[in-house]
């Protein structure tokens, strides 16, 4: 069981790596779609996900089937990629694009509620962990390959592909069944001032790193004047440390107090992103992607299990909010990046990073001092 959760993990990262990093060069390139109407069409999207993912959060939390949601949503979006390869009268394609991220953005936190209930406290951070690991390996390999069949083959052909992984995807789920563990309840809302502050910490960080992705290999280019293999060679030496960083938080996580790992990952913001915006020299960058690596790798690895420690009775509202914090905050962070670097510069928008990264830390640090679970630690 644990076996196949790591692969459908797998799976399920490799297709959306497939489709995300290539989908706005499609609707530029191939069907002539103008900047604003791409941005409608993402944000739309976004928010189809959201919506879509958090209603389906709330009804399997009262008892609706996981496995039926998973299974409905690789279905829906087997056939959506077959639709996003096919269609291209706008209109329709929003449609499309809409009920394949609404649905597919609710496969993974299903899958990431139904794996913790599958093992007990002690092994629940570690097993998340991984979990989330092996959806940034996808992410290491996916949208490379993925532009190349573009190129090679052409989107339709890549969407066909991307069906066929959803197909296997579905093929691995018979024979799984929901496993409520019972004796495992909290009194813990939405509502509850620490998941708040928890959602604003996470979307704070991920707004950060979504500025950074955006616009670090602008400022490396233009503004450094570095080789033009630099934004790459410091991407993948982040994403190689952040893998074996969440890994070890997770087989730790049982020694922390419940929000510890959240304090050293935003502190580790606010040296990462003071030390791009100071630095000039591509050592000292590359040097300083061990706290970026610190950074995300905590932040992603076992937020989740924060998440799902506070809100022990609301396995699937509790993943969902966190997937859902990291959207909100990428897509934040996004539009807030294009905000700064158009009246600020490259450097403005490194300094706003480390703003949010002091944000999320004074907001950490807040939460912690709340009474209740505070004592407790993600692996609870």
């Amino acid at each position: 069981m644990v076996l196949r959760l790591l692969a459908l993990s797998m799976l399920l990262g490799t297709a959306g790596a497939s489709v995300f990093p290539v989908l706005s060069t499609h609707l530029a390139i191939n069907l002539g779609i103008e900047p604003l109407w791409i941005g409608v069409f993402f944000v739309a999207n976004t928010l189809a996900g959201i919506g879509v993912s958090q209603w389906l959060a709330k009804r399997s939390d009262a008892g609706m089937s996981r496995m039926k949601i998973l299974y409905v949503s690789v279905i829906v979006s087997m056939f959506g990629s077959v639709g996003l390869g096919v269609v291209e009268w706008y209109p329709l394609l929003l449609v499309v694009g809409m009920v394949w991220f609404g649905l597919s953005s609710t496969a993974q936190p299903q899958l990431f509620a139904l794996a913790r209930e599958q093992v007990n406290d002690q092994q629940a951070a570690l097993f998340q962990s991984v979990l989330r690991a092996t959806i940034s390996m996808s992410w290491i390999a996916g949208p490379p390959l993925a532009y190349f069949l573009f190129d090679w083959l052409g989107f339709r052909s890549l969407m066909m592909i991307t069906a066929a992984i959803f197909l296997l995807t579905l093929l691995m789920l018979p024979g799984m069944k929901d496993t409520r563990l019972s004796g495992s309840t909290s009194k813990v809302s939405v509502t509850d001032p620490r998941v708040l502050g928890l959602m604003l910490v996470t979307i704070a960080i991920f707004a950060a790193n979504s500025m950074y992705i955006v616009y670090m290999p602008l400022y490396v280019r233009d503004v450094l004047e570095l080789m033009t293999i630099a934004p790459g060679l410091l991407m993948g030496m982040a994403a190689g440390l952040e893998i074996p960083i969440m890994i070890y938080g997770g087989a730790q996580a049982w020694r922390w107090h419940l929000f510890a790992p959240l304090k050293v990952a935003a502190v580790s913001g606010m040296v990462f992103y003071t030390g791009v915006w100071w630095f000039d020299s591509f050592n000292m960058l590359l040097a300083m992607q061990v706290f970026n690596a610190g950074l995300v790798g905590l932040a992603a690895g076992i937020g989740i299990s924060i998440f799902q420690t506070l809100m022990k009775d609301r396995l699937g509202m509790a993943s969902t909010l966190y997937t859902t914090s990291i959207k909100i905050g990428s897509l934040a962070g996004a539009g807030l990046g294009g905000v700064i670097a158009q009246w600020g510069g490259y450097d403005g928008v490194f300094i706003g990073c480390g703003l949010l990264a002091t944000i999320a830390t004074g907001l950490v640090f807040w939460i912690s001092s709340k009474p209740g679970l505070s004592e407790e630690s993600p692996a609870s």
